[in-house]
């Protein structure tokens, strides 16, 4: 399954808070366990009352869902673009202060 590496399971997870509401309840509940929970899918299976097979096809389903909505709206691209600029203008922001402090004490 595409959640096996610790990469890929953090995106899911980033995609699943940005937009788990578009998803059913049921996919909700299920992800939510996995993700946030870590439970197994034997432990899902149990829980839900239905086969390891079946929970997997369903987080697989939920997985490609939420990688659908990212491709279509690009919240997930978007804020990290955003965190990227402000990064940037901070780095910015500092280096002019070092400037400034440079001058004012060479004056």
């Amino acid at each position: 399954m595409a959640l096996d590496t610790l990469q890929a399971r953090g995106r899911t997870l980033a995609l699943y808070e940005r937009y788990g509401a578009l998803l059913t309840e049921h996919q909700r509940e299920v992800l939510d366990l996995y993700l946030r929970s870590d439970w197994s899918l034997a432990e899902i299976a149990s829980h839900q009352g239905t086969s390891r097979a079946a929970v997997h096809d369903l987080l697989r389903r939920s997985t490609i869902s939420l990688q659908d909505y990212e491709k279509r709206l690009g919240l997930l691209a978007e804020s990290a673009r955003r965190r990227r600029a402000l990064d940037a203008m901070d780095r910015e922001i500092n280096g002019l202060k070092r400037r400034l402090s440079r001058l004012e004490g060479s004056a």
